[in-house]
């Protein structure tokens, strides 16, 4: 690529794609001191269907950043219905409803139990059109952070130990010298193709979707206010409410697209227009007044990338990496996806952050794929399961499912019994939050002990939410840097005399470690046998004291990702210890 003689800019990081990844990505770096530039193609965040749900484990990075309220705020009202409907042929013959829920119960239930089961910030129905602008508006007021729009990353090239970019805009090219380039860029990731990293993964059949106005409907709907219906029949859509409850996104089956294929001529997508199916679907509360503001295609595809970052990742260089979709597209439900890449921002923007301040090793950034790849590839596996989920209570609709017959009472059976093995939204959060980090370099994990339960300190784990005894939650006392925290029972010289040492181990690699008693009654039963936890910026679990209780300098290495072999891709485990 020929870069000579345009404007050039240099900055710590360059991010290509201004969607959530990236702009989650540019807020936490711009927070943590880093200056960053956001470049995306778009004139600006568009107006169309996307992700209609952040999960609590999202709300809870939100929450990190200062925004879970400001976001709340702009989505569904917590009293709003979370139930999830089967319907017959159109929105008035309900046949099954599962309930979940409301985020108002869900706080409400938070405040009372408090044994680590619980979320710190609910899920939030928002859609992805009115969460980008937000983050967008976020990320402009954020020091050291620029936001681009209207400027596509068109080149790069690793030079000279950085990258050098070419971004393309409405009036020049411009060059941007960098130390890191991130692609947050989406499936059709430009960073992902020039960098020769396929996809793996299974194609699926696409679906129509449009974005419909309909003021009227939601206080009128037939079956009762849910949050989607799902609609079995000769014409198979789902309809889902958005954050305002006057949207709607309505998806349906390309039925010219058997098995996923893509068309070979120009006739494009096939069906009942979406206009003609809202309306069968909605009835007369459709016929009151609706427009249609846009149509297109959902890919479903559920795709991993090989790698999370260039080749040159492998012989210790790390310079491009992918988050967000670019990393794995993936057309699921419930907003998995982008939960899934909120937190792969999360992840890799402290590991940036130390990395470029001297005190993250060769190890840390390595660890970005290691940790983040397999919660994708999970989510995957879950929503595979969930789609073959709902194929199965589908295939159950038979023409006389509405008869008031002895046949139509066994075909409502068998679709119903059917259904009630589907049980996604249920699924989530444990989905979202519950996973670990079992293959990171730089976690202690202990040698011969298989993980504990879902609400766990096991090392790799997110930090279970626990209320202190002055109703403060423990997350919002933790900050950007490494915290130890101290448990009940951690007294004593030994305990003291360790703290300082890893104190000074810390210390001396110029990174940053906050010190934090908890003597809350709950977390005596939370985290039961652990006198020292060490939690990462992320709020994952490092280490903890029951154990190992290794020297504290070669534990502020291994954490740092300057542990020995930190170059090579082992992770370490530590010998199992009674501290």
């Amino acid at each position: 690529m020929n870069l000579a003689g345009e404007p050039s800019s240099d900055i710590p990081v360059l991010i290509a794609g201004g969607g959530p990844a990236g702009l989650t990505l540019a807020i936490t770096l711009g927070q943590l001191g880093v200056s960053c530039e956001v470049v995306d193609a778009r004139p600006a965040p568009a107006r169309v269907p996307g992700a209609d749900r952040c999960g609590a484990r999202a709300m809870e990075i939100f929450r990190r950043l200062g925004i879970s309220g400001r976001l709340r705020d702009a989505g569904l009202p917590s009293d709003a219905p979370l139930d999830v409907l089967i319907c017959a042929g159109s929105l008035a013959a309900p046949l099954v409803r599962h309930r979940y829920p409301q985020v108002a119960e869900v706080l409400a239930a938070a405040l009372e139990v408090n044994d680590g089961t619980m979320p710190l910030e609910p899920p939030l129905i928002l859609s992805q059109y009115t969460l980008e602008p937000l983050l967008r508006e976020v990320a402009e007021a954020t020091p050291g952070v620029t936001v681009r729009f209207g400027a596509e990353l068109i080149d790069f090239a690793l030079v000279g130990g950085g990258v050098t970019a070419m971004v393309h805009t409405s009036s020049r090219l411009r060059t941007f010298r960098a130390d890191y380039l991130v692609g947050c860029d989406g499936a059709d990731s430009t960073v992902r193709t020039m960098l020769g990293i396929d996809l793996r993964g299974q194609p699926r059949q696409p679906v129509r979707q449009a974005l419909i106005h309909c003021p009227d409907l939601y206080e009128r709907l037939p079956g009762g206010r849910a949050i989607q219906y799902h609609v079995v029949g000769e014409n198979p859509c789902t309809l889902i409410v958005q954050d305002d409850t006057q949207h709607f996104t309505l998806h349906a089956p390309d039925a010219g697209r058997p098995g996923g294929s893509r068309p070979s001529g120009p006739s494009g997508p096939s069906g009942p227009p979406m206009s003609a199916l809202f309306e069968a679907v909605a009835g007369q509360h459709a016929r009151n007044g609706y427009k249609i503001l846009c149509e297109g295609e959902w890919a479903q595809d559920l795709l991993l990338a090989e790698r999370y970052s260039g080749a040159e990742v492998r012989r210790g260089g790390e310079r491009v990496f992918l988050a967000g979709d670019a990393a794995h597209p993936t057309g699921t439900a419930g907003g998995l996806g982008l939960s899934v890449a909120v937190a792969d921002a999360a992840d890799l923007a402290w590991k940036l952050a130390g990395t470029l301040r001297g005190w993250g090793g060769p190890a840390l950034l390595r660890s970005y794929e290691a940790e983040r790849r397999p919660v994708a590839a999970q989510a995957i596996t879950a929503s595979l399961a969930a789609a073959e989920a709902e194929r199965r209570w589908r295939a159950e609709w038979r023409p006389d499912i509405l008869d008031d017959t002895p046949t139509g009472a066994r075909s409502r059976l068998r679709l119903i019994q059917a259904a009630a093995a589907e049980r996604w939204y249920a699924e989530l959060s444990r989905i979202e939050r519950d996973y670990r980090y079992t293959g990171s370099p730089v976690i202690a994990l202990p040698a011969g002990m298989s993980p504990a339960p879902a609400v766990t300190t096991w090392p790799g784990a997110r930090l279970p939410h626990l209320w202190l005894d002055d109703g403060t939650p423990l997350h919002d006392l933790l900050g950007t840097g490494f915290t130890l925290l101290r448990l009940p029972g951690a007294t004593g010289n030994g305990t003291a005399g360790y703290t300082r040492e890893l104190a000074g181990a810390f210390g001396a690699l110029g990174a940053r470690l906050d010190v934090l008693d908890v003597t809350s009654t709950a977390a005596q039963a939370v985290y039961a046998g652990h006198r020292l936890l060490l939690v990462r910026p992320d709020l994952h679990v490092a280490w903890r004291s029951g154990d190992s209780q290794p020297e504290a300098s070669a534990l502020a290495a291994l954490v740092t990702g300057n542990g020995p072999g930190a170059g090579q891709g082992s992770h370490e485990t530590w010998p199992t210890s009674a501290a």
